[in-house]
């Protein structure tokens, strides 16, 4: 460790010197008495250090100082303490001192250097390195400090010099050769780059990682030919190697060879020496960039199918299996990978957040809940599992339970104004069910404060309002903004419809009624509401006709018999 570090640490070089009161080179003579005194405050001085009593400390140091102006120790003391208090300016002013009083002292000169670093003063704290060089020529540290000042200061050249100079003191050394190798890269030195990485292939003989190095610096440099010789004799080394196999792969599909990369890494992936973690990365781009690689999914899948029979126990290979076919909108087939992965690993919560996601998907409800309810009891903070179950519980009628799953998660997600303006549109809907409609308004308002452009609550707080045909202008300029937001939305143009309906707007509501029907000419819903307007409008022929197709649809409205016997329009 470098003593700058050791400095930023708190220091520990500097605890290792025993200093001890009255410098005998300090040239100020003194009587026995002021000898007897210096010395004991300096002792004194020491106790307050120890026991951390650091403003008691200082004043003694200075008391020694005080005494004997030229005391190198003390300077050095009081030096330590204004640095560790931040005081950088007076830190270094007696750090200078104590370097002046005794220029050979290395423990002085360091705590000198390190001030300087601290203070940005690069050009003083190299020459304080190049003097702490010359005093303690076997101290490694010195030279990788000194090599990055002169970095900082753009000195590269001088840089490459020190580390030479370490080099030739104590051999080769991994880290000082790959910090060369990048001074000369970005000096565009490419053969001295190669002439380091070198020595270590030549130290070495028979290590991949220096030749995979070597192959690699090649490979960049568009150097494809020499890469390739490197990687062929590393695979006659590790025939399994995959930065060998997918490299070389790389270079022949470079050749016009489509197939080698995919066989490169068909081979990467039944090789169980090669983490997973390597692979999964691998796979990324598959999801990623999936709009432009979908004709590439089938790779992805057979990769995949790869990984999971190479690492059958391992949970991220079932996890990125489920992501894939995801993606690909093959739920049916993420699901059970996702369940696999949770059964061999519980704690990620994405995870889980899939599995619920899809179960939503195929409105399976009660799946939903189950799996909802088993990870609340691993993820119990987790807003949105709330959201998952409040959702399956409404679907399933179960009105209360979903309001205390929902009003639960509202709580947990304060964090999240989305999500927070999801679980108050449900509330919305769930105190609707309830007959609860100031709650509703309430909940939805709520909602739309946090979510202004949710096109749903929109609709759905219009539709709700007109129902209960109260505040129809304010239900009007909702829903139309939700059809602005969502013009090809038929059900946001029945809602918007009916509200012109209950407002006694009729040929508008005609045309939107239309048009909602073009979209959907099969829902009852829609077919009866035309039916409606249509009576309202004088076409009793016609509006007979929309109730019978609505009737053929599916419809289960209670009144649509009595409209069609009565030929009016029955609430």
């Amino acid at each position: 460790m470098s003593f700058v570090l050791c400095l930023l640490l708190g220091g520990c070089k500097t605890n290792s010197k025993v200093i001890k009161g009255g410098s005998a080179d300090s040239g100020t003579k003194l009587t026995e008495e002021q000898r007897v005194t210096l010395e004991r405050t300096f002792m004194e001085g020491q106790r307050a250090k120890s026991i951390e009593d650091y403003d008691e400390a200082l004043k003694k140091f200075k008391d020694v100082l005080k005494i004997d102006p030229k005391n190198a120790d003390a300077h050095f003391e009081v030096s330590t303490l204004l640095y560790s208090a931040n005081k950088f300016d007076d830190a270094l002013a007696e750090s200078d001192q104590a370097v002046k009083l005794s220029p050979g002292n290395k423990w002085y000169l360091e705590q000198m250097a390190a001030i300087q670093m601290k203070k940005n003063n690069t050009k003083e704290a190299i020459k304080s390195y190049e003097q702490l060089i010359k005093l303690s020529p076997n101290d490694p540290d010195n030279y990788f400090d000194l090599a990055y000042l002169y970095l900082q200061s753009n000195q590269p050249d001088q840089a490459i010099k020190t580390y030479d100079q370490f080099e030739k003191n104590y051999g080769l050394e991994e880290s000082v050769v790959l910090q060369k190798e990048r001074i000369y890269l970005k000096q565009n030195k490419f053969d001295n780059a190669v002439t380091e990485l070198q020595k270590l292939v030549d130290a070495f003989p028979g290590e991949v990682q220096y030749m995979g190095m070597m192959a690699e610096l090649y490979a960049l440099n568009n150097k494809k030919e020499k890469a390739a010789e490197i990687y062929q004799k590393i695979l006659e080394i590790e025939p399994d190697n995959a930065q060998a196999l997918m490299a070389t792969a790389d270079i022949n599909a470079g050749k016009g060879d489509s197939t080698a990369r995919f066989t490169g890494m068909k081979k990467v992936f039944a090789n169980p020496k090669v983490s997973i973690d390597v692979k999964v990365k691998m796979l990324y781009p598959y999801i990623q960039y999936y709009e432009i690689k979908q004709d590439k999914i089938k790779d992805a899948f057979e990769l995949v199918d790869i990984m999971v029979a190479t690492h059958p126990n391992d949970a991220k290979a079932y996890a990125i299996k489920g992501d894939l076919y995801y993606i690909d909108k093959k739920d049916s087939l993420a699901l059970p990978a996702y369940l696999k992965a949770l059964e061999l690993q519980k704690q990620v919560f994405s995870v889980w957040q899939q599995v619920m996601l899809i179960y939503n998907t195929k409105r399976e409800w009660q799946q939903l809940d189950k799996i909802a309810t088993d990870a609340m009891e691993l993820f119990p903070n987790q807003a949105v599992i709330y959201l998952f179950k409040g959702g399956a519980e409404y679907q399933m009628k179960l009105y209360d339970k979903a309001l205390k799953a929902f009003t639960k998660g509202e709580r947990m997600a304060n964090d999240n104004p989305q999500l927070k303006a999801q679980i108050y549109s449900n509330l919305g809907d769930t105190y609707h069910s309830l007959n609860r409609d100031l709650e509703s308004d309430s909940a939805y308002e709520k909602s739309l404060k946090l979510d202004p452009e949710n096109a749903f609550v929109l609709n759905n707080y219009s539709y709700y309002l007109s129902l209960r045909k109260v505040n129809l202008e304010r239900a009007k300029q909702m829903s139309a903004y939700s059809n602005k937001l969502e013009p090809e939305n038929d059900s946001f143009m029945d809602t918007y419809a009916w509200i012109l309906f209950q407002l006694g707007e009729f040929k508008e509501a005609k045309t939107f009624q239309e048009r909602a029907v073009s979209k959907n000419p099969n829902n009852p819903t829609l077919l009866e509401h035309f039916g409606d307007i249509l009576i309202e409008l004088g076409d009793k022929d016609k509006a007979v006709e929309y109730w019978h197709k609505a009737k053929d649809a599916g419809s289960d409205s209670k009144t649509i018999d009595t409209k069609i016997a009565s030929l009016k329009y029955v609430e």
